[in-house]
């Protein structure tokens, strides 16, 4: 039996495998901004806290202020790279989006190809079907007249 060939199954490949690169490549991106986040997230935590902790003398007064001082200036520190991040991913995910859009093209060529061949390849089979039979009868047709 015949088998399916898709004349650009190497391009496939090569797409795919270039979107699992992108992928894994907003994968990282995707981490590095939630870590930021994170990061932001945690220096507010702690500004909050030195705010709310109780304490009434001058040294625990001068600690959290300092605390709250370095929870500010983390977080404005971390604003310009945070921005950078989700520049960086918006980068990336554009890149993948068109990688993945190219392997999608490519898979619904593929996949009409087969159709097609699958429907001739029936075509095909139904053809010699209809042959086999027509044998069968004139084979049987003679076997008649000669009785």
């Amino acid at each position: 039996m015949k088998r399916f060939r898709f004349s650009l199954a190497a391009l496939l490949s090569l797409r795919r495998e270039q979107t699992r690169k992108s992928e894994f490549l907003l994968a990282t991106e995707l981490g590095k901004l939630m870590a930021i986040k994170n990061r932001i997230r945690k220096a507010g935590e702690a500004g909050d806290s030195a705010l709310l902790s109780s304490g009434a003398n001058l040294d625990e007064l001068r600690m959290r202020e300092n605390l709250l001082r370095k929870a500010l200036n983390e977080r404005e520190a971390l604003k310009p790279r945070l921005a950078e991040a989700e520049k960086s991913v918006e980068r990336v995910r554009h890149t993948y989006m068109e990688d993945r859009s190219k392997s999608a093209a490519l898979e619904k060529l593929r996949e009409r190809r087969r159709y097609y061949w699958n429907s001739r390849i029936k075509q095909e089979e139904i053809k010699n079907l209809d042959e086999i039979a027509k044998g069968t009868v004139s084979r049987l047709n003679e076997i008649e007249e000669e009785q």
